[in-house]
């Protein structure tokens, strides 16, 4: 195998594992969150200096860095740098825009589409909304209504996300799917300050995103477009920044990722995204260049950490629902007294019970929904190009 092949084959593993890793943020962030620590019943949005209790600030410190808004703008820009590495590899035509389309709705819905009706199935057959003393806003606010079919039909199509708490991020995904290869053929179509202009006006977009309809797409828009323009920007920092200073702005940009979100107060969400993107981008930059190696970055070639990357999305889906149902188990044969002076320590439980019990759900689904999907839609895929190939092949040569 020659150094660029063992290169690419690094980049891929590696950046699959650090998915992996976004996906146990999330998990672990919400588990944190079950319960009112110190009768803080909002403590990931209270800033770390005006926490109070020392559970509290505990669980404050360590929602830093299990920061789950920080692991989804991970997911978005690695979307966006893997999409157009994808699409680099395939001509640019109408056959090759049709395919990816097939490929994210097989990559993206059955493992989704499972997921979901067993949830619909448990919480039809099991479950009682009870308001348990001593829990968070966030966990007292989820399935407070029956099911109804007009919901449970919207949830399928991801127009509503409120049966699945995490699934409002495959709604962005496939949104921004839509419009990507337009996106793509765009980007590497122009220059490099021509991409910067169009990166700034999607920053505008996201800056003023209450104007428009759909504002969710606005506000993370230029976080895939920044996925998207890596390869440049990869370039231009090999250019620029000499690589033993790559250790240090890996460090950092770990540093600010996961502590955007205590340095900006909550309601400034932009300014959050925006530090969380740049770093988000600078760290896979550093990962996928694989010319330097940072020490932090050899816990992505952990085989477990591997492992988990692979079947983080199905990690990532079926996680909020088993830790809700470990919850409301849990709520039910423990006193109130008990969540109300523990809920640090049952928060950790929660970690540990739900994260091993979704890895080995994950690995169930990933074997025998995610693989067999995504390997017949690149036969679908495949059979598409083929045959607009076909049609091109035939098609008449005019002549003047």
């Amino acid at each position: 195998m020659t150094t660029d092949r063992r290169k690419q084959t690094m980049f891929i593993t590696r950046l699959e594992s650090l998915r992996g890793i976004a996906a146990l943020m999330v998990a672990v962030g919400h588990c944190l969150i079950v319960f009112s620590v110190n009768q803080n019943e909002i403590i990931w949005m209270t800033p770390l200096w005006e926490t109070q209790g020392t559970q509290a600030i505990i669980t404050r410190l360590l929602l830093i860095p299990f920061n789950g808004g920080a692991a989804v703008t991970v997911f978005f820009v690695l979307s966006g740098f893997v999409l157009g590495l994808s699409l680099d590899r395939k001509s640019k035509s109408v056959g090759t825009c049709f395919a990816f389309y097939v490929k994210r709705l097989f990559r993206i819905y059955p493992a989704h589409l499972v997921c979901l009706s067993l949830m619909i199935v448990s919480l039809s057959c099991f479950y009682t909304y009870a308001a348990y003393p001593n829990t968070s806003v966030w966990f007292k606010a989820w399935y407070q209504n029956p099911l109804t079919l007009d919901n449970v039909l919207a949830n399928y199509a991801l127009l509503e996300t409120n049966l699945n708490q995490v699934a409002w991020t495959l709604k962005v995904e496939l949104v921004m799917s839509a419009v990507f290869p337009l996106a793509y053929y765009l980007s590497r179509s122009v220059g490099t300050k021509a991409n910067l202009l169009i990166l700034l006006l999607l920053l505008g977009c996201s800056l003023i995103r209450g104007l428009f309809p759909g504002s969710l797409y606005f506000l993370y828009g230029y976080v895939f477009y920044l996925g998207l323009m890596m390869p440049t920007l990869m370039e231009k920092l090999n250019q620029h920044v000499h690589q033993k200073v790559w250790n240090a702005l890996f460090l950092i940009s770990i540093v600010c990722l996961i502590s955007a979100g205590s340095v900006f107060s909550p309601g400034n969400l932009f300014c959050v995204l925006l530090l969380e993107a740049v770093s988000a981008t600078l760290l896979i930059a550093i990962i996928a260049d694989g010319r330097s190696n940072p020490p932090l970055s050899r816990v992505l070639d952990v085989p477990l950490v591997r492992k988990l990357g692979q079947v983080s999305y199905s990690f990532y889906i079926y996680h909020f629902i088993i830790l809700y149902w470990l919850a409301w188990g849990l709520l039910a044969i423990v006193s109130p007294q008990i969540t109300g002076d523990y809920p640090l320590l049952l928060g950790l439980l929660l970690v540990v019970v739900s994260v091993v019990i979704s890895y080995f759900i994950a690995l169930l689904s990933y074997y025998l929904i995610e693989r067999p999907m995504i390997k017949y839609g690149a036969l679908m895929a495949g059979k598409l190009g083929s045959f607009s190939r076909s049609k091109q092949d035939v098609a008449p040569v005019s002549t003047k």
